[in-house]
């Protein structure tokens, strides 16, 4: 992998990947008894771009994968229905195992790791949430 293919998968993950969820965390925050179909549905989609950006092979990928089937077979039943504290946990978890991963695969390049992961909108995994990723 070279510095400019780095900076693009770490990039997606932090911008599209994490920053989805994070959206959905955010929002959830201000309404705690529903998530919006549409947050969950991006986050989905993101999984989805950042899967067949990898190729699928990463343990913590396929965990979150599993744990975005149960949800949406959970709001099948119950429309709306958020994340439990359970299930932000164990994501968060899982998104932190994959960040750690990108940020060991990418030593080579720690200088532009930093610089990405400073401009992301949403942070990093391993950062506390922001309230408000506007301000």
């Amino acid at each position: 992998m070279d510095e400019s293919t780095y900076r693009q998968v770490l990039g997606q993950f932090l911008n599209d990947y994490w920053g989805a969820f994070h959206e959905v965390v955010e929002a959830q925050s201000v309404n705690p008894h529903m998530m919006a179909e549409s947050l969950f549905d991006a986050l989905v989609m993101a999984h989805e771009r950042f899967v067949a950006a990898r190729g699928g092979a990463d343990p913590a990928l396929g965990r979150l994968g599993h744990l975005w089937f149960h949800v949406a077979d959970r709001r099948k039943d119950t429309l709306d229905a958020p994340f439990t504290a359970r299930e932000v946990a164990h994501a968060r978890e899982q998104f932190e195992t994959i960040y750690d991963e990108l940020m060991a695969a990418g030593k080579p390049f720690s200088e532009a790791g930093r610089d990405v992961a400073s401009q992301a909108r949403h942070g990093t995994p391993r950062w506390p949430l922001r309230a408000d990723a506007v301000s």
